[in-house]
């Protein structure tokens, strides 16, 4: 979408031969090394910050500079594990909602638990720098997630766009306001 951005919709896929997959952590350690072929890395938290830290590295780009600030993140579960257990469905969203709540409340205390639970080692002063952050938005409703579906249909991606965001979540969130 952000080479859309810049170069045209004809030409969505120009850095595709430029790009390789790599699990986030794979990705950190090849670029703050400087011991490989990889130079950049389009990443997410915790990750960004960790990068940003590096004396070998700078920021080219936000996706929020350029996409507005979207759902980045979201968790999948089988169609029919989901049908088969709605009260559990519910459970896990509600518990989102709450971890949601306490981010918004007490930012030290989320950070800290982030710092504490995470496989990745941040201190907890970094965590809470990263929750601090005017572009980090931490909610359970889904948004934007339309630009996506809109792009991918463009990009002849996926057939059929949804009708509306809802339709690609749980029914369970189908009253919230997202996007």
């Amino acid at each position: 979408m952000i080479v859309v951005k810049e170069f045209g919709e004809e030409n969505y896929a120009k850095l595709d031969p430029l790009t390789v997959s790599l699990p986030h952590p794979e990705a950190l350690a090849a670029l703050v090394s400087r011991k490989t072929e990889i130079n950049a890395h389009f990443t997410s938290p915790p990750f960004q910050y960790i990068e940003a830290k590096s004396p070998n590295v700078h920021r080219v780009l936000s996706s929020t500079d350029y996409l507005g600030n979207i759902t980045l993140d979201v968790t999948f579960a089988p169609k029919k594990f989901v049908d088969a257990n709605p009260k559990m469905t519910q459970a896990f969203i509600d518990a989102l909602d709450e971890a949601n709540d306490l981010i918004a409340k007490d930012k030290k205390k989320a950070a800290e638990i982030f710092s504490s639970s995470s496989k990745v080692k941040v201190e907890p002063a970094d965590a809470q720098e990263m929750i601090e952050d005017k572009d980090a938005k931490f909610d359970t409703t889904p948004n934007g997630v339309m630009n996506f579906a809109d792009f991918m249909h463009r990009a002849g991606l996926i057939k059929t766009v949804p009708s509306k965001w809802s339709d690609m979540f749980v029914p369970q969130l189908a009253d919230r306001k997202g996007s």
